[in-house]
């Protein structure tokens, strides 16, 4: 017997909310990447994760957007993504990687990244403008000379894995601090971030994608660190939304890249930093209004 007409909704609206994990073949090489939703007719949201995570970072908010389509890549390296063959990668190398999977998803994009997936974004929307419509970028990386020198040395030290489990420590030290200070390895009062810790599993969880990510997150640091940001927004043609958190280290630089944009606009987001009912509001409303 065929199931009711509100049977099978309810059905389709619960799927459109379940996030599903796949796999991309890229020669010998896979992406890994999560999607929501279902195709239709807006185009497909790509997010880009911050480091040290994966985009299991993004779950929440790819939960809050549904039944929009999304599509969220683990950065080569990084979750279960294998990684690039070469030792220092560029954020150039990261944003061409992910154009066969963007191009397999079938026309021009929306594109959202946060942090170092902000930069990937950037590039993507400068060097290829016909695969992205719109662009959304949640805390850009923007520093001074000085600044990007002394966090591409620090930031990222290499975490070596050990017979005695020392690096399993070191780890869980380094995710840890870099929610209580900024940048983490500064334990003055003058860095503390004041919005203490997550829940032990939800470290836990952010412990498991540095551990994954190890071998590549000093390298994809530095990439981040040495991208021209400044330079590369000025090239960004498409409408885009940046995205000032509260709480977000790079807020102030978020609102700096709107001086920069030729075609952009900044939402300010008064939520707690992982409030992503608050990021998803203003995200829908900018890629919405493409469609009216």
């Amino acid at each position: 017997m065929p199931k009711p007409a509100r049977a099978i909704a309810e059905t389709e609206a619960e799927r459109a909310g379940v996030v599903r994990r796949r796999f991309f073949d890229r020669g010998e090489r896979q992406l890994h990447f999560r999607e929501g939703g279902a195709p239709g007719a807006a185009p497909t949201l790509v997010l880009l994760h911050l480091l040290p995570a994966s985009s299991r970072h993004l779950v929440p908010l790819m939960e809050a957007l549904a039944p929009r389509h999304v599509v969220a890549p683990d950065l080569p390296g990084l979750g279960d993504s294998d990684a690039l063959d070469m030792a220092e990668p560029a954020i150039a190398d990261l944003a061409a990687d992910l154009l066969p999977l963007i191009d397999a998803l079938g026309g021009p994009v929306d594109l959202y990244g946060t942090h170092t997936g902000a930069c990937v974004a950037v590039e993507i929307a400068a060097r290829h403008p016909g695969k992205v419509r719109r662009l959304v970028i949640d805390g850009v990386p923007i520093f001074d000379a000085q600044t990007a020198a002394r966090f591409a040395r620090d930031y990222a030290p290499a975490i070596v894995p050990d017979h005695d489990g020392t690096h399993l420590l070191r780890a869980h030290g380094f995710a840890r601090d870099m929610h209580l200070f900024f940048p983490w390895f500064d334990k003055s009062a003058a860095a503390a971030r004041g919005g203490g810790l997550p829940d032990a599993g939800s470290l836990f969880a952010f412990v498991t994608d540095v551990l994954k990510g190890l071998s590549a997150i000093p390298a994809t640091y530095r990439a981040a660190f040495a991208y021209p940001t400044e330079t590369m927004l000025a090239q960004v043609p498409c409408p885009t939304l940046c995205l000032a958190q509260r709480g977000d280290m790079l807020a102030g630089p978020t609102r700096r890249a709107l001086e920069l944009l030729p075609f952009g606009r900044l939402a300010e987001i008064d939520g707690d930093e992982g409030d992503k009912h608050a990021v998803a509001a203003p995200l829908s409303a900018f890629l919405d209004e493409a469609a009216s």
